[in-house]
């Protein structure tokens, strides 16, 4: 296989990021658009996702297939016209290619899997798993729909938007319990994620974009002149306690852009 050769077939993990590290999941709608659209495709190129996780600027997903290109280029693809059609844009969305690694054998398979359900622990919007609203933790094992810290609304939005084949990494526990213990616990990347106790200074990229959603009312991102813009990022600056590099990346803008208008703002006397 030549260096640059993509496996096709296999367990293979899957990751692409949005252009320029940009924020792109704003809503609900967002998500699950794209959760529609990696299920139709998977389906059409009959193939099964296995677990997922939706990052608000990149996702990951485990999926059983046998052609892993043009499933994720059709479905990147189609979400992409979708998602410019709604914001009136015209950029690129997401940064190409997409990056994969073929899982080889059942451990790296699990080991994958936790991988993708912690990084919202990594990312430090929560402290379990389970807790997370765009992860498939909660999917596994029918018994799991007991613990729904998610809730059982969205717990059907997930459900309603794309179907996950959890039979193999069930058949290695005994119950949901033992599985969701395992992926807290699994140390894949536990030496840099937060515990219960934890205090976090900044803001996550969730709480930014539900403040810039109330901030815009309605409007779109992309439509605003230079100084709504500004005064948008000055009210960020200025109610939530975000990094400027987190408020450059949610408003789609340079950092040096965020740097200056925060800097060149008139200071309160």
């Amino acid at each position: 296989m030549g260096k640059n050769t993509r496996e096709q077939e296999g367990i293979i993990h899957v990751y692409f990021r949005a252009n320029g590290r940009y924020t792109v999941f704003y809503d609900d709608e967002d998500n699950l658009e794209l959760l529609r659209k990696m299920d139709r495709f998977a389906k059409k190129y009959n193939s099964q996702i296995l677990d997922f996780a939706l990052m608000g600027n990149h996702a990951h997903f485990l999926i059983n297939t046998n052609s892993v290109t043009v499933l994720m280029k059709e479905a990147l693809q189609s979400y992409s016209r979708w998602y410019n059609k709604k914001y009136k844009n015209s950029n690129k969305v997401f940064k190409t290619p997409f990056s994969s690694a073929c899982k080889r054998n059942d451990e790296w398979v699990l080991y994958t899997s936790a991988y993708i359900l912690q990084n919202p622990l990594k990312a430090g919007i929560c402290s379990k798993v389970e807790n997370y609203r765009w992860s498939s933790a909660t999917m596994h094992f029918s018994e799991g729909k007991r613990f729904m810290p998610i809730g059982f609304q969205q717990y059907f939005k997930l459900c309603s938007a794309i179907s996950i084949d959890t039979s193999f990494i069930d058949s290695l526990f005994k119950d949901y319990k033992e599985f969701i213990d395992y992926m807290n616990n699994c140390p894949v990347i536990k030496a840099n994620i937060f515990t219960a106790n934890s205090k976090w200074e900044y803001s996550t990229t969730e709480q930014i974009v539900s403040s810039v959603n109330k901030l815009l009312g309605g409007r779109i991102l992309n439509q605003l002149s230079k100084n709504e813009i500004k005064d948008l990022i000055l009210n960020l600056h200025k109610s939530v306690k975000c990094k400027m590099i987190q408020i450059a990346s949610v408003l789609h803008v340079d950092y040096k852009f965020v740097k200056d208008c925060i800097r060149e703002a008139p200071q309160p006397e």
